[in-house]
């Protein structure tokens, strides 16, 4: 295993992509579930709030907060898509790319890296 700086800076580097992209889904999924589990406690608890209708069409406020949450998936996808697509990939290439020069990817691979 080798201690030079560019190795050091190297899998650092790394760690701190892995933990941010780990925070990022992370939060997401966060928001995710507790959109879903509010809206299957609010059945629960508040049956009838949700079953009010909405003038005089069966549209009920139900449907309408069941629609938002699926609009809600809708936006967090697309957020991570965009995240992943925009920063991840790029900054995933130039950090393994940085790895293979000072030799830290085959240490991590060997499960030697630090």
């Amino acid at each position: 295993m080798k201690e030079s700086l560019e190795y050091k800076k190297s899998i650092r580097e790394f760690r701190g992509f892995v933990s941010l992209r780990n925070k990022v889904t992370l939060w997401l999924s966060v928001v995710v579930l507790i959109g879903y589990y509010s809206f299957v406690l609010s059945i629960g608890l508040f049956p009838d709030i949700l079953g009010y209708r909405l003038g005089p069409s069966s549209i009920t406020l139900g449907i309408i907060v069941g629609v938002s949450l699926i609009a809600l998936c809708i936006i967090v996808t697309g957020l991570y898509t965009f995240f992943a697509n925009q920063y991840f990939d790029r900054r995933q290439g130039e950090i393994l790319r940085e790895l293979e020069k000072s030799g830290a990817l085959e240490d991590l691979k060997n499960g030697q890296g630090y």
